[in-house]
């Protein structure tokens, strides 16, 4: 009996939902973004030692997550492991952050070795590099601040007819006290059974992230998300969390924090409910830069409702990416998504999937 052809595969890029739609416009506007124009460069007369004596003069880009970023005029950019240097020497003014929460603004001079010392109003202070968590100069271009990634991943089983695409991207605007970062997912699935039950997901969200005192964070953010699994059309939700930064070294960061949100819910077939959310948030990344380069994130909410007592909502977000060469990287992505009491009755309280990719980061 001749099995019926794949239905409108086309469907996945052709008549999109309004979301999806939206988030794909997204990730449009970020691969225009992904490319920028940097500001032409001061005199690169930075100068960088190895471990092994070699010294590489250039200018300073940026130093975070335990790699320097630093541009010469005969190799290019160079990523070097942070701990794999011994002194480090600039003329710009340039603002460093340590693992503890200190700042310190000034230019960087001579010191011993595996330290370096920043000359500033009030004299030299000399720094262990181990401290160090973050360095960026002073004035550096406003495109030259954007970090950010992109993957996708597409499956298609033939015995149950089901094609699947997934898609993520990240961008982070970044600066010593603070960043700016946007986000966005999708899920989309199509099923050769169209009577089937969709089950679409994704997000679109942004939030700013400021540190105000040494150990201490405040962010406040939206999100819009749907989820045709847990009978949810829209949910719209803007909050603010505040806590302390656990860990902030070379190899690992983590926060925690507490705060509330506010939603406003379109369910499947049911009318639209606001909710008041009690929100508890962790977060940690670990990364290492031994080739290949390894990343690790987790990202956890847990939100209890003060409007509708006894509801809970848990959204977990974990990925590791490993390199296969620079800078482009093969990625797993993993999420669970509980609701004791979805927008609609009827619907599934739980939502899961594992998600490999491939991707670009920038």
């Amino acid at each position: 009996m001749p099995t019926r052809p794949f239905p409108r595969v086309s469907r996945l890029v052709g008549r999109p939902s309004l979301f999806a739609s939206t988030t794909f416009r997204v990730f449009a506007f970020i691969l225009a973004m992904a490319v920028p124009v940097r500001a032409w460069a001061q005199d690169r007369t930075d100068v960088v030692t190895l471990a092994n004596g070699d010294r590489i003069t250039g200018e300073v880009l940026r130093m975070e997550r335990g790699r320097l970023e630093f541009k010469t005029d005969d190799a290019g950019t160079l990523y070097l492991e942070w701990d794999k240097l011994i002194s480090l020497v600039a003329n710009r003014q340039v603002e460093v952050l340590t693992s503890d929460g200190r700042r310190f603004l000034g230019t960087l001079v001579s010191s011993t070795n595996r330290s370096i010392g920043v000359a500033g109003a009030d004299g030299v202070t000399a720094l262990q590099m181990s401290d160090v968590s973050l360095m960026a100069p002073i004035g550096r271009s406003f495109w030259a601040k954007f970090d950010g990634s992109i993957d996708a991943g597409f499956s298609y089983t033939q015995s149950s007819g089901i094609a699947q695409l997934n898609a993520n991207w990240d961008q982070i605007y970044r600066k010593p006290a603070s960043s700016i970062r946007m986000s966005a997912s999708l899920t989309q699935t199509v099923q050769q059974d169209e009577d089937s039950e969709g089950d679409d997901r994704g997000y679109v969200q942004a939030a700013y992230l400021h540190y105000p005192w040494r150990h201490w964070f405040v962010t406040a953010g939206t999100r819009f998300e749907t989820n045709q699994s847990l009978g949810l059309d829209l949910r719209s939700q803007v909050g603010g969390v505040i806590g302390p930064r656990l860990i902030n070294n070379l190899h690992a960061q983590m926060t925690f924090g507490a705060g509330a949100v506010f939603n406003d819910e379109r369910g499947v077939d049911v009318e639209p409910t606001q909710n008041l959310e009690g929100l508890l948030a962790f977060q940690t990344s670990y990364f290492t830069y031994d080739r290949p380069k390894t990343n690790l994130d987790v990202s956890l909410q847990y939100y209890s409702s003060l409007t509708d007592r006894g509801r809970r909502r848990v959204q977990l977000d974990a990925g590791v990416k490993r390199e296969l060469w620079n800078d482009f990287f093969v990625g797993l992505n993993v999420y669970e998504t509980f609701d004791s009491r979805p927008p609609n009755p009827d619907a599934n309280q739980n939502d899961f999937g594992i998600a490999a990719s491939i991707g670009w980061t920038y």
